[in-house]
C-alpha cells in the first residue's frame, strides 16, 4: 500500500470508529426522556446520569495515552472499541439508577481509550501540509455518529424499549474493531523508553499544553451541553414528539462534520498564508459565543425554526476549532509522547463534559428554562477565546 493510500485509509476507518462510538455516547440523549419517565428523575439527576459516561472517560484519557505509547496505539484502540460494545449491552440490562450509572461509566472508560491513541496515529501518518485537513476529516466521525445516534435513537425508541435500542448500538464498534485489525497495520513502536515519572513531569510542566487544555474545557462543555440537552431544548419550545425532537437535535451532527472538514481545510490554507492555528480557533469560538446567545433568545421566544438554525450554527462553530486545535497540540510535544499529551489535554477538556450537563440541568430546574444555560455556554466560549490568546506557540520548524 502506498503512503498516500495508507493515511487516507486510516482517516476513513477512524471516521467509522468514531461514528459508532458516538452513536452509543450521544444516542443515549435521545433515550433520556424515556429513562427520565421510567426512573422518575429530576432534570438535575438526569444530567448527573448523562455525565456518568464522562467521569470514567476523563479518568481514562491519560492512562490510555500512556498504554498506547508503550504497548501500541492500535492495540489499545481496538480493545476500547470491543469493550465499549460490551458496556452498551450491560447498559441495556441495568435495572436501577445506580446500575445504569455504573454501566454508563464503564462505557466511558472503554471509549476513553480511543481519543489519545487515534489522534496520535493521525498526527504521525498524515503529511505535515495536510495535518489540519487530516485531523478534521478523520474527526468528522463524531458528527456523523451524533446525527445517527439522535435520529435513529429517537425513531427506534418510539417502537422499541430503550434497553433494546442501546444494545443494538453496540454492534457498530465491533465492526469497526474488526476493520481496523484487518486493514490498519500496527505502527512501529518507539524504541525510546522514557521513565513514566519523567514523561509525566515533562507534560505537566508544559504550560502551553495545559492552557490549551483549558480551551478544550470551554469548548467541550458547550459541545456536550448541546449534545445532551438539545432534544429537550426542542421539547421546551413545543416539539412533543420524541422522534421529531431527536431529528431536530441531530442537525448538530451534520453541522459538526461539516465544521470539522471545512475548518481543517481552511486551517491548512491559513497556515500557508502565514497565519497561525490560533486564528482558526478564535474564529470558531467567537461564532460559538454569538450562536449560544442567539439560542437563548430562540428558546425564550419558543421559535422552533429559529432554534434549529442557531443549533446548526452553534455546532458548526463549536466543532470547527478541533482541526486547528489538534494540529497545534502536536507542535507542543515530542512525537513519542503524543498519545499521552492528547490524553492529558482531553482529561482537562472533558471535565467540562462532566460538569456542563449537570450544571445546565440544575439551571433548568432553578429557572424553568434552558435559556439561562445557553447564556452560560456563551460565557464559556468567551473564556475559551481568552485562554487561546494565552497559549504560547513555539516557532515553526523550517520545511
Amino acid at each position: 500500500m502506498s503512503p498516500v493510500a495508507y493515511y487516507v485509509v486510516v482517516w476513513f476507518l477512524l471516521i467509522f470508529a468514531w461514528a459508532t462510538n458516538f452513536v452509543i455516547r450521544i444516542g443515549f440523549s435521545a433515550l433520556l426522556p424515556s429513562i427520565i419517565a421510567e426512573l422518575q428523575l429530576s432534570y438535575a439527576r438526569a444530567g448527573l446520569l448523562a455525565s456518568a459516561f464522562f467521569y470514567a472517560y476523563v479518568l481514562m484519557q491519560l492512562p490510555a495515552g500512556l498504554l498506547g505509547d508503550r504497548f501500541g496505539r492500535r492495540r489499545i484502540l481496538v480493545l476500547g472499541l470491543l469493550g465499549g460494545a460490551l458496556a452498551a449491552g450491560l447498559t441495556g440490562l441495568a435495572g436501577s439508577f445506580a446500575t445504569l450509572f455504573a454501566a454508563r461509566a464503564l462505557t466511558g472508560a472503554f471509549q476513553g481509550t480511543l481519543f489519545s491513541n487515534d489522534r496520535a496515529i493521525i498526527a504521525t501518518v498524515t503529511p505535515p501540509d495536510r495535518i489540519g485537513l487530516g485531523q478534521g476529516v478523520s474527526f468528522s466521525g463524531p458528527g456523523l455518529g451524533l446525527t445517527f445516534g439522535l435520529v435513529i435513537g429517537g425513531l427506534l425508541v418510539e417502537v422499541l424499549p430503550w434497553r433494546t435500542v442501546v444494545m443494538l448500538f453496540g454492534i457498530g464498534p465491533i465492526v469497526a474493531a474488526l476493520l481496523i485489525v484487518r486493514h490498519v497495520p500496527p505502527p512501529a513502536r518507539s524504541t525510546a523508553r522514557v521513565p513514566l515519572g519523567r514523561r509525566l513531569r515533562s507534560l505537566f510542566a508544559n504550560g502551553p499544553l495545559c492552557v490549551l487544555g483549558l480551551v478544550s474545557f470551554c469548548a467541550i462543555a458547550d459541545q456536550f451541553t448541546l449534545a445532551t440537552w438539545a432534544p429537550l431544548f426542542f421539547n421546551e419550545v413545543g416539539v412533543a414528539d420524541l422522534g421529531r425532537a431527536g431529528s431536530y437535535a441531530a442537525l448538530q451532527g451534520i453541522a459538526a462534520s461539516l465544521g470539522m472538514v471545512v475548518s481543517g481545510w481552511a486551517h491548512d490554507r491559513l497556515v500557508e498564508r502565514g497565519y497561525g492555528s490560533k486564528t482558526a480557533i478564535v474564529a470558531g469560538l467567537i461564532g460559538l459565543a454569538l450562536s449560544m446567545l442567539a439560542m437563548a433568545a430562540a428558546i425564550t421566544q419558543r421559535s422552533i425554526p429559529g432554534l434549529a438554525v442557531v443549533l446548526f450554527l452553534a455546532a458548526f462553530f463549536c466543532w470547527s476549532i478541533w482541526g486547528a486545535f489538534y494540529a497545534l497540540l502536536a507542535r507542543l510535544v515530542r512525537e513519542d509522547e503524543l498519545g499521552t499529551a492528547f490524553g492529558l489535554s482531553n482529561s482537562i477538556g472533558f471535565i467540562g463534559a462532566v460538569v456542563a450537563p449537570t450544571a445546565t440541568g440544575w439551571v433548568r430546574d432553578l429557572t424553568g428554562s434552558f435559556s439561562a444555560g445557553c447564556v452560560l455556554a456563551a460565557v464559556l466560549a468567551v473564556a475559551g477565546i481568552a485562554f487561546t490568546f494565552a497559549v504560547r506557540v513555539p516557532p515553526r520548524e523550517p520545511v
